[in-house]
């Protein structure tokens, strides 16, 4: 299958399906328990590295849900949030803070060849991730937790499960 690209120009095969990887992105969902190593990095679970679209670069930031974790999400991903911002004033002063902010939160990050990522020291030291950690997955991007600062199940499996079905009912899951 060979597709056309912009200006018409003839797409690859492979050039397709990346093209089609970026734009139908699979769910990130599940928890995998990991050790960061002797240099402090971890490693991408393969089900979601795929899913991810194997990115060369991640971002990593502090949660922006106020919960002392890092979110990774595929350069491609984060990119596609920052989109709305390309066409806004330069004059907006409010929109500069905030990106100003942004820059202090995330970091761009190489994954190397065996699909590891080495986390910032200052973001390790944030999250208190020291060595073992948690990794959700959270639709299109993924939480690391330190393992002793992961959010703790509360009550019966059949209480979580009742709470998960009345949030999934609200949000229309």
């Amino acid at each position: 299958m060979v597709g056309l690209g912009t200006e018409g120009q003839r797409m690859s095969e492979e050039n397709v399906r990346m093209v089609e990887n970026v734009t139908r992105r699979e769910p990130l969902i599940g928890r995998f328990d990991h050790r960061l190593d002797p240099k402090r990095r971890f490693t991408v679970p393969a089900r979601w590295f795929g899913r991810m679209g194997t990115p060369s670069e991640v971002y990593v930031m502090r949660s922006l849900s106020r919960e002392r974790c890092l979110d990774v999400f595929a350069a491609a991903d984060f990119d596609d949030r920052l989109q709305p911002f390309r066409t806004r004033a330069l004059t907006d002063a409010r929109l500069a803070s905030f990106l100003r902010e942004l820059s202090e939160a995330a970091e761009l990050v190489t994954v190397d060849t065996q699909k590891r990522i080495r986390i910032p020291d200052d973001m390790l030291s944030y999250a208190g991730l020291q060595n073992d950690i948690v990794l959700y997955g959270t639709g299109l991007h993924f939480e690391v937790w330190a393992l002793d600062r992961r959010p703790k199940p509360d009550g019966s499996e059949q209480a979580r499960i009742d709470a998960l079905a009345d949030v999934a009912r609200e949000l229309n899951f």
